[in-house]
């Protein structure tokens, strides 16, 4: 039976999932008739199309969700236009809410959520009947692990990436951002000395110069300790399995790296937890995954002077990541993103430790793409714009 082909089971959702669900469905109805018979007081035609717009939004919302998660619990990746339907409906509303009627804006979000639980609940309780395939196929997955571990082969490790070398590129690539950002400020600041440019853009001018230089300045000051790290080789690295996962959040750009001692697989219908979880840098992508198609890599993992300690770098066969710190709540979050999800065999390790590689060699290198003036140019009339845009809205 192939991994895509392998249902998913009622276990693959947060234990807490079903009662939730149930609890957001009555808070949802009982918002719709709330709502519907605030504006009957005002007349029928309100009323109704209050009324009108909930059951609206319900139907599309259970018509959508209920054939993605046919696919979802048949061990199908959902398509991409299923995943988009949901939140283009929810814009919608927020459309009508603000320009149109926010009883009718209230009523058709609440049916839209409505719809989508419904959906959500009826998938939990169907998917309940593959526990015993789920456990099957798990079994399967087992054995055909153990054959593989017996019958491995050895295979020398490669040389062609440099864990030191990307750093390094990471490091001057930052350097320069720090010092375009510094010089733009400068610059511009100079510029408005000389032209008599009023207060207020001065001081944004100021502020956005300064939180931009800063911001670099901290990446920075990762990318430097973590190739201190990786020069001084002071501690040796672990062997690991990790999933560094793009966050679906909006506004949240930074991903998620999931950390096995052992390499994850499906038992019980869900992934295990992993063990730790960190914010990586988002520019750092060799290694991202998304949801729908989780990829784990067999990985060295900087180890740190202390246990609890942050790793600073980690390098597999197809790049590396930097972390920057734990993620609060990280194990349940990353765990309740992927906990139904059934990657392949994780991405094998053939690189020499870090601390034991070749200093000329890279597979990765980094785009440090185009030169100094162009930066600084760039920088500044960015600086510019937010000054005057700032000055004109005032």
């Amino acid at each position: 039976m192939g991994v895509d082909a392998v249902p998913r089971d009622d276990r693959a959702w947060p234990r807490s999932s079903l009662a939730v669900s149930v609890v957001l469905i009555l808070v949802a109805l009982g918002s719709g008739v709330g709502l519907a018979f605030g504006a009957a007081g005002r007349g029928f035609l309100p009323g109704a199309l209050v009324g009108g717009g909930f059951l609206v939004a319900f139907g599309f919302g259970l018509a959508v969700t209920v054939p993605a998660m046919r696919r979802w619990i048949g061990g199908h990746a959902i398509p991409a236009w299923l995943q988009l339907l949901p939140g283009a409906a929810t814009a919608a509303a927020f459309v009508v809410l603000g320009l149109l009627d926010p009883g009718i804006g209230w009523a058709s979000i609440a049916g839209l959520l409505g719809g989508v639980l419904v959906a959500n609940v009826w998938a939990i309780r169907a998917a309940r009947a593959n526990r015993p395939l789920v456990d099957q196929a798990e079994a399967a997955s087992a054995r055909s692990a153990a054959i593989a571990d017996r019958d491995a082969v050895d295979v020398p490790a490669r040389e062609r990436l440099s864990v030191r070398r990307v750093l390094g590129d990471t490091l001057r690539l930052e350097r320069r951002r720090a010092l375009a950002w510094l010089a733009a400020g400068v610059a511009v600041l100079a510029a408005g000395g000389v032209l008599d440019a009023p207060d207020d853009v001065m001081f944004v001018v100021a502020v956005t110069g300064g939180v931009a230089f800063l911001w670099v300045v901290r990446r920075m000051a990762s990318v430097w300790l973590a190739l201190r790290d990786v020069t001084k080789a002071a501690s040796p690295p672990r062997r690991a399995f990790v999933v560094l996962l793009h966050d679906p959040a909006p506004k949240m750009i930074r991903p998620l790296l999931g950390v096995w001692s052992d390499a994850p697989a499906p038992r019980g219908g869900r992934l295990p937890e992993p063990e730790r979880v960190y914010r990586c840098d988002d520019e750092r992508d060799a290694l991202e995954c998304h949801r729908g198609s989780v990829v784990v890599h067999e990985a060295w993992v900087d180890t740190g002077p202390r246990p609890w300690s942050t790793p600073r770098w980690v390098a597999a066969d197809a790049g590396i990541a930097l972390p920057h710190r734990r993620s609060l709540f990280g194990r349940w979050y990353l765990s309740n993103l992927i906990s139904g999800e059934r990657p392949g065999r994780p991405r094998p390790l053939t690189l020499r430790p870090p601390g034991d590689e070749p200093r000329e060699v890279i597979a990765e290198p980094h785009r440090i793409g185009g030169s100094f003036p162009a930066a600084l140019a760039g920088r500044a009339a960015t600086l510019t714009a937010c000054g005057l845009l700032v000055h004109w809205l005032t």
